[in-house]
Protein backbone atom coordinates (compact mmCIF):
# COMPACT_ATOMS: atom_id res chain seq x y z
CA UNK A 1 0.00 0.00 0.00
CA UNK A 2 1.87 3.54 -0.94
CA UNK A 3 2.59 5.65 2.08
CA UNK A 4 3.36 8.77 1.67
CA UNK A 5 6.24 10.53 2.96
CA UNK A 6 7.00 14.15 3.43
CA UNK A 7 10.56 15.89 3.02
CA UNK A 8 11.96 18.90 2.39
CA UNK A 9 10.55 18.55 -1.48
CA UNK A 10 7.81 16.76 -0.30
CA UNK A 11 8.77 13.23 -1.92
CA UNK A 12 5.68 10.79 -2.57
CA UNK A 13 7.46 7.11 -1.76
CA UNK A 14 6.09 4.01 -1.74
CA UNK A 15 6.56 1.50 1.23
CA UNK A 16 7.50 -1.99 0.41
CA UNK A 17 4.45 -4.18 0.62
CA UNK A 18 4.03 -7.66 2.28
CA UNK A 19 4.72 -8.99 -1.37
CA UNK A 20 7.62 -7.12 -1.86
CA UNK A 21 6.28 -5.71 -5.08
CA UNK A 22 7.36 -2.23 -4.27
CA UNK A 23 10.97 -1.76 -3.78
CA UNK A 24 11.82 1.96 -2.16
CA UNK A 25 14.58 3.95 -3.63
CA UNK A 26 17.47 3.16 -1.48
CA UNK A 27 20.73 2.45 -1.95
CA UNK A 28 22.02 -1.21 -1.18
CA UNK A 29 24.45 0.72 1.17
CA UNK A 30 21.78 1.96 3.54
CA UNK A 31 20.03 -1.53 3.61
CA UNK A 32 21.09 -5.57 3.47
CA UNK A 33 19.96 -7.27 0.78
CA UNK A 34 17.40 -10.21 1.80
CA UNK A 35 20.09 -12.80 1.28
CA UNK A 36 22.95 -10.96 3.53
CA UNK A 37 24.00 -11.80 6.93
CA UNK A 38 22.30 -10.09 10.26
CA UNK A 39 24.03 -7.75 11.45
CA UNK A 40 24.01 -4.57 14.14
CA UNK A 41 21.97 -2.55 11.77
CA UNK A 42 19.42 -5.03 10.11
CA UNK A 43 15.89 -3.69 11.21
CA UNK A 44 14.70 -6.20 14.02
CA UNK A 45 10.81 -5.94 13.40
CA UNK A 46 8.91 -6.00 16.54
CA UNK A 47 6.66 -9.52 16.24
CA UNK A 48 3.20 -6.82 17.17
CA UNK A 49 4.37 -4.19 15.29
CA UNK A 50 1.59 -4.12 12.86
CA UNK A 51 -0.83 -4.06 15.57
CA UNK A 52 0.44 -1.45 16.97
CA UNK A 53 -0.51 2.20 16.53
CA UNK A 54 0.72 3.96 13.84
CA UNK A 55 2.65 7.48 14.98
CA UNK A 56 3.80 10.31 12.88
CA UNK A 57 7.53 11.09 13.26
CA UNK A 58 9.48 13.54 12.13
CA UNK A 59 13.79 13.14 11.40
CA UNK A 60 16.00 16.24 11.27
CA UNK A 61 19.36 15.68 10.13
CA UNK A 62 21.39 17.62 7.52
CA UNK A 63 23.29 14.74 6.42
CA UNK A 64 20.71 13.49 3.68
CA UNK A 65 22.16 9.71 3.20
CA UNK A 66 22.12 9.35 6.92
CA UNK A 67 18.75 10.73 7.47
CA UNK A 68 17.38 8.69 4.56
CA UNK A 69 18.66 5.26 6.32
CA UNK A 70 16.56 6.17 9.57
CA UNK A 71 13.44 6.64 7.78
CA UNK A 72 13.59 3.60 5.67
CA UNK A 73 14.53 1.59 9.07
CA UNK A 74 11.67 3.58 11.17
CA UNK A 75 9.51 1.97 8.16
CA UNK A 76 11.10 -1.24 8.31
CA UNK A 77 9.51 -1.30 11.82
CA UNK A 78 5.99 -0.73 11.29
CA UNK A 79 5.88 2.35 13.73
CA UNK A 80 5.15 4.87 11.57
CA UNK A 81 2.22 6.65 10.30
CA UNK A 82 4.17 9.22 8.13
CA UNK A 83 7.74 9.95 7.97
CA UNK A 84 8.60 13.56 7.60
CA UNK A 85 12.21 14.84 7.54
CA UNK A 86 14.11 17.99 7.68
CA UNK A 87 17.60 18.94 7.42
CA UNK A 88 17.41 22.14 9.22
CA UNK A 89 15.39 23.77 12.03
CA UNK A 90 14.02 26.05 9.98
CA UNK A 91 12.44 23.17 7.89
CA UNK A 92 11.48 21.59 11.17
CA UNK A 93 9.77 25.13 12.01
CA UNK A 94 7.70 24.94 8.17
CA UNK A 95 6.66 21.33 9.40
CA UNK A 96 5.46 22.10 12.93
CA UNK A 97 3.68 24.34 11.34
CA UNK A 98 0.67 21.93 9.69
CA UNK A 99 1.47 18.75 11.91
CA UNK A 100 2.57 17.83 15.49
CA UNK A 101 4.57 14.65 15.69
CA UNK A 102 4.57 11.78 18.29
CA UNK A 103 8.07 11.32 18.15
CA UNK A 104 11.03 13.64 17.04
CA UNK A 105 14.31 12.21 16.00
CA UNK A 106 16.49 15.21 16.36
CA UNK A 107 20.44 16.20 15.43
CA UNK A 108 22.15 18.04 18.10
CA UNK A 109 23.90 20.03 16.01
CA UNK A 110 22.49 21.89 12.79
CA UNK A 111 23.85 24.25 9.99
CA UNK A 112 21.38 27.00 11.37
CA UNK A 113 21.68 26.24 15.03
CA UNK A 114 21.98 23.92 17.80
CA UNK A 115 19.36 21.39 18.34
CA UNK A 116 19.71 20.90 21.90
CA UNK A 117 19.03 24.87 22.59
CA UNK A 118 15.36 24.23 21.07
CA UNK A 119 14.64 21.34 23.32
CA UNK A 120 13.09 23.55 26.11
CA UNK A 121 11.44 25.17 24.01
CA UNK A 122 9.59 22.32 22.07
CA UNK A 123 8.99 20.69 25.33
CA UNK A 124 6.74 22.97 26.79
CA UNK A 125 5.18 23.41 23.58
CA UNK A 126 4.52 20.01 22.33
CA UNK A 127 4.27 18.20 26.27
CA UNK A 128 3.51 14.66 24.76
CA UNK A 129 6.24 14.60 22.13
CA UNK A 130 8.39 12.59 22.58
CA UNK A 131 11.86 13.58 21.96
CA UNK A 132 15.61 11.52 20.60
CA UNK A 133 18.51 13.66 20.23
CA UNK A 134 21.59 12.64 18.33
CA UNK A 135 24.54 13.77 19.15
CA UNK A 136 28.36 13.32 18.28
CA UNK A 137 29.04 15.09 22.16
CA UNK A 138 30.69 12.65 23.98
CA UNK A 139 30.63 14.34 27.38
CA UNK A 140 28.17 13.44 29.87
CA UNK A 141 27.25 16.95 31.31
CA UNK A 142 25.87 17.57 27.48
CA UNK A 143 23.96 14.43 27.60
CA UNK A 144 22.60 15.16 31.43
CA UNK A 145 22.15 18.56 29.93
CA UNK A 146 20.29 17.43 27.24
CA UNK A 147 18.16 14.85 29.23
CA UNK A 148 17.47 17.89 31.87
CA UNK A 149 16.19 20.30 29.34
CA UNK A 150 13.65 18.03 28.14
CA UNK A 151 14.72 14.80 25.65
CA UNK A 152 13.53 11.49 26.41
CA UNK A 153 16.61 9.53 25.22
CA UNK A 154 20.05 10.65 24.15
CA UNK A 155 22.13 8.67 21.83
CA UNK A 156 25.50 9.38 20.89
CA UNK A 157 26.48 8.84 17.25
CA UNK A 158 27.90 6.97 15.29
CA UNK A 159 24.04 5.24 16.66
CA UNK A 160 23.11 1.95 16.05
CA UNK A 161 20.06 1.38 14.08
CA UNK A 162 18.98 -1.53 16.29
CA UNK A 163 19.42 0.61 19.50
CA UNK A 164 17.40 3.86 18.00
CA UNK A 165 14.73 0.86 17.24
CA UNK A 166 14.49 -0.24 20.41
CA UNK A 167 13.92 3.55 21.94
CA UNK A 168 11.47 4.45 19.24
CA UNK A 169 9.10 1.30 20.23
CA UNK A 170 9.85 1.95 23.74
CA UNK A 171 9.15 5.65 23.47
CA UNK A 172 5.79 5.14 21.08
CA UNK A 173 4.53 2.44 23.94
CA UNK A 174 4.91 4.83 26.62
CA UNK A 175 2.98 7.48 24.46
CA UNK A 176 0.17 5.10 24.25
CA UNK A 177 -0.30 4.72 27.72
CA UNK A 178 0.43 8.19 28.76
CA UNK A 179 -2.21 10.91 27.47
CA UNK A 180 -1.45 14.48 26.81
CA UNK A 181 -2.37 16.79 29.69
CA UNK A 182 -5.15 19.07 29.33
CA UNK A 183 -6.79 22.00 31.27
CA UNK A 184 -9.75 20.09 31.73
CA UNK A 185 -7.54 17.23 33.76
CA UNK A 186 -5.38 19.65 35.23
CA UNK A 187 -5.30 19.40 39.20
CA UNK A 188 -6.97 22.57 40.48
CA UNK A 189 -4.38 22.95 43.28
CA UNK A 190 -1.22 23.36 41.32
CA UNK A 191 0.86 25.89 39.22
CA UNK A 192 -0.81 25.30 35.38
CA UNK A 193 1.72 26.06 32.60
CA UNK A 194 -0.30 26.50 29.02
CA UNK A 195 2.83 27.12 26.38
CA UNK A 196 0.49 27.57 23.72
CA UNK A 197 -1.24 30.23 24.89
CA UNK A 198 1.37 31.36 26.90
CA UNK A 199 -0.31 31.29 29.85
CA UNK A 200 0.35 30.60 34.02
CA UNK A 201 -2.40 30.01 36.37
CA UNK A 202 -1.94 30.03 39.88
CA UNK A 203 -3.50 27.29 42.47
CA UNK A 204 -5.98 30.03 43.27
CA UNK A 205 -7.00 30.17 39.78
CA UNK A 206 -5.89 33.24 39.15
CA UNK A 207 -4.56 33.25 35.35
CA UNK A 208 -1.19 35.73 33.92
CA UNK A 209 -0.19 36.21 30.72
CA UNK A 210 3.18 36.06 30.14
CA UNK A 211 5.88 36.77 27.01
CA UNK A 212 7.55 34.97 24.79
CA UNK A 213 10.86 35.40 26.32
CA UNK A 214 9.07 34.54 29.92
CA UNK A 215 7.40 31.36 28.71
CA UNK A 216 10.65 30.02 27.24
CA UNK A 217 12.32 30.44 30.45
CA UNK A 218 9.61 29.28 32.72
CA UNK A 219 9.69 26.04 30.15
CA UNK A 220 13.01 25.28 30.74
CA UNK A 221 13.20 25.29 34.57
CA UNK A 222 9.65 23.23 34.58
CA UNK A 223 11.68 20.52 32.42
CA UNK A 224 14.83 21.13 34.36
CA UNK A 225 13.06 20.80 37.73
CA UNK A 226 14.12 19.56 40.71
CA UNK A 227 17.41 20.18 39.12
CA UNK A 228 18.96 23.90 38.19
CA UNK A 229 19.94 24.93 35.20
CA UNK A 230 22.73 27.15 34.27
CA UNK A 231 22.51 30.70 32.64
CA UNK A 232 24.28 29.43 29.92
CA UNK A 233 21.43 26.92 29.06
CA UNK A 234 18.69 29.21 29.87
CA UNK A 235 20.25 31.99 27.43
CA UNK A 236 20.24 28.75 24.89
CA UNK A 237 16.41 28.44 25.80
CA UNK A 238 16.06 32.01 24.90
CA UNK A 239 17.93 30.55 21.35
CA UNK A 240 20.29 32.83 21.85
CA UNK A 241 24.20 32.10 22.15
CA UNK A 242 25.92 32.45 25.53
CA UNK A 243 28.87 33.89 24.93
CA UNK A 244 27.45 36.58 23.12
CA UNK A 245 24.67 37.11 25.47
CA UNK A 246 25.04 39.13 28.58
CA UNK A 247 24.14 36.94 31.76
CA UNK A 248 23.10 40.71 33.42
CA UNK A 249 20.40 40.56 30.80
CA UNK A 250 19.24 37.13 31.76
CA UNK A 251 19.27 38.50 35.73
CA UNK A 252 17.10 40.96 34.96
CA UNK A 253 14.65 38.71 32.98
CA UNK A 254 14.46 36.97 35.78
CA UNK A 255 13.83 39.16 38.37
CA UNK A 256 11.19 40.71 36.65
CA UNK A 257 9.21 37.29 36.09
CA UNK A 258 9.74 37.33 39.84
CA UNK A 259 8.36 40.34 40.72
CA UNK A 260 5.04 40.30 37.86
CA UNK A 261 4.47 36.54 39.10
CA UNK A 262 4.11 37.83 42.92
CA UNK A 263 2.22 41.32 42.37
CA UNK A 264 -0.35 39.54 40.33
CA UNK A 265 -1.15 35.98 40.88
CA UNK A 266 0.61 36.09 44.55
CA UNK A 267 4.02 33.60 43.83
CA UNK A 268 6.65 32.85 41.57
CA UNK A 269 6.50 29.67 41.01
CA UNK A 270 9.63 28.71 43.41
CA UNK A 271 11.96 30.22 40.92
CA UNK A 272 15.19 30.64 43.31
CA UNK A 273 18.50 31.23 42.37
CA UNK A 274 21.45 29.22 43.15
CA UNK A 275 24.76 30.92 43.45
CA UNK A 276 27.50 29.98 41.01
CA UNK A 277 24.72 27.95 39.07
CA UNK A 278 21.75 29.68 37.91
CA UNK A 279 18.22 29.21 38.38
CA UNK A 280 15.54 26.20 39.70
CA UNK A 281 11.71 25.90 39.73
CA UNK A 282 11.09 24.17 42.91
CA UNK A 283 7.19 24.29 42.99
CA UNK A 284 5.39 21.52 41.12
CA UNK A 285 3.99 23.15 37.82
CA UNK A 286 1.53 21.02 35.24
CA UNK A 287 2.02 21.33 31.57
CA UNK A 288 -1.40 21.90 29.91
CA UNK A 289 -2.52 22.12 26.94
CA UNK A 290 -5.06 20.67 24.33
CA UNK A 291 -2.52 18.92 21.43
CA UNK A 292 -3.17 16.93 18.22
CA UNK A 293 -2.87 13.47 19.03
Amino acid sequence: MPRRRIGGNDILRARRSDTHNVVPRFSARTRPSKNSQHDENTPVRPRTARARRAVTIIVVDDHGDWRDSIAEYIQDLGLDKAILTAGSLAELDKLLLTVTPAILVLDAMLPDGDGLARVSHLRTTYPSMGIIMLTGRLLSEDKVSGLSLGADHYLTKPVNLNELGATLVSLSRRLRVVPAANPDDAQSDTWRFDPARRMLTSPGQVSVDITDTESRLIGALIQAAPLPLTRARLVEALGASADAYDTHRLDAHMHRLRRKLRALAGGDIGIRTVYGVGYVCTTPVQIVGNLKP
